[in-house]
């Protein structure tokens, strides 16, 4: 008799314990369903907010003035979706820890989400072969909020300069050409310097390759090359387009036949 009493609790229990477990699964169900829900929603505003562009064909002042305009638009549009994210993580971990992991992984791809619609919105300015997305056309405040605070800076009646670890710009602002009169407005760098690792120009440069390999990433892409002067320097004009004619100085210096220094310059 007691068997059979022992027999029949046993088998209350796991009924009861199924009951439980199957009550825990449908639980867990539905708030994965409506997780889901409520971040497909995020991510079709994170589509709408992905068609912020700058209108194609832009230039000069028209140019800046889009870019001034959108890019506040656009880097609070991003916020508003990683604010949602976040809330949303938030909401539903209790229910189940994945949840919020699954919303942080999303937001961290945000966080680079802004400067590269920065670097596409600056690309048509640029001139001479850029680093990291910047360089000369570039405004002083796109470079800062691209590259981020620097580490040093200095300003004088005729120098503007930002300074990284190993890259620095800088904005020459009298080379005889005002002759006595007021400088104009300081509007961005008209040379940068690129010394350290870590740094890549858009044509692939990097500090530490060999002559043949700068040659093969410029084939194509240079009006004029002097190679052979002296061992030590290769001295360009690099220009892409075929008819060659907004080309920029290049200098590069060579130690033990390996890039140590890459100047792109205006003047």
């Amino acid at each position: 008799m007691n068997c059979l009493k022992r027999f029949r609790n046993s088998l209350l229990f796991l009924f009861v314990l199924l009951l439980v477990i199957t009550a825990v699964l449908t639980a867990g169900c539905g708030e994965e369903e409506k997780f889901n829900k409520e971040k497909a929603e995020i991510l079709e505003e994170l589509k709408q907010v992905q068609l912020i562009k700058i209108p194609k064909g832009l230039e000069g002042d028209a140019l800046d003035a889009a870019i001034d305009e959108m890019s506040p638009k656009h880097k609070a549009a991003l916020e508003q979706v990683d604010a949602r994210l976040k809330a949303l993580g938030e909401k539903y971990e209790k229910a189940d820890a994945k949840f919020k992991a699954d919303a942080e992984e999303i937001r961290k791809t945000l966080k680079q989400e802004h400067i590269k619609w920065l670097k596409a919105a600056v690309a048509p300015k640029l001139k001479g072969d850029p680093v990291m997305g910047v360089g000369i056309g570039c405004r002083w405040k796109e470079i800062e909020e691209i590259l981020g605070e620097p580490i040093e800076r200095k300003q004088t009646a005729g120098l503007k300069e930002f300074k990284y670890s190993g890259l620095v710009f800088n904005e020459i602002r009298d080379h005889g050409e005002t002759y006595g009169q007021p400088l104009p407005p300081s509007y961005g760098p008209d040379a940068y310097y690129m010394t350290g690792n870590g740094y890549k120009t858009a044509c692939g440069i990097q500090v530490g390759m060999t002559k043949a390999e700068l040659l093969e990433c410029y084939k194509g892409k240079l009006s004029m090359l002097d190679d052979h002067t002296d061992p030590r320097f290769i001295i360009m004009r690099y220009d892409p387009t075929p008819d060659h004619k907004h080309a920029y100085n290049q200098y590069m210096q060579l130690t033990d036949g390996k890039l140590n220094r890459l100047i792109v310059a205006k003047h």
